[in-house]
């Protein structure tokens, strides 16, 4: 399981740091580097978009979070990406260990990357 941090605090998946999402999808298909990679995923905090994720929320993995000691991630989505270039990109599914999602001023996922990203 790939453990993901993620900056983008505007995102209706983001609490803390950690993902909520069930899954989430990095864009950018014909990325040659990071800034060429989009969170797919994103949404950014609202009522309505909170409704909307409810099916791809990650309640197992929120309640190991919340029951642990907070020293370790127990709370990332499975990854899928489009990223075609990148190395962790093993058929559509990232074999990253640690991800990070930027995006600390995101209002759309046009506003976010995959600091992970290696062109391989």
């Amino acid at each position: 399981m790939n453990k993901l941090g993620c900056s983008a605090m505007d995102c209706v998946n983001n609490i803390s740091g950690l993902c909520s999402a069930n899954v989430i999808l990095v864009t950018g298909h014909d990325a040659s580097s990071s800034s060429g990679t989009q969170c797919g995923t994103f949404a950014e905090k609202s009522f309505k978009n909170a409704v909307t994720s409810v099916g791809n929320t990650n309640y197992v993995g929120e309640l190991k979070q919340i029951f642990s000691n907070n020293s370790e991630i127990l709370m990332s989505p499975e990854v899928k990406c489009e990223a075609r270039k990148c190395a962790y990109n093993k058929r559509g599914e990232c074999s990253a260990d640690n991800l990070v999602i930027f995006g600390p001023e995101a209002r759309s996922s046009y506003g976010t990357a995959c600091e992970t990203f290696i062109e391989g």
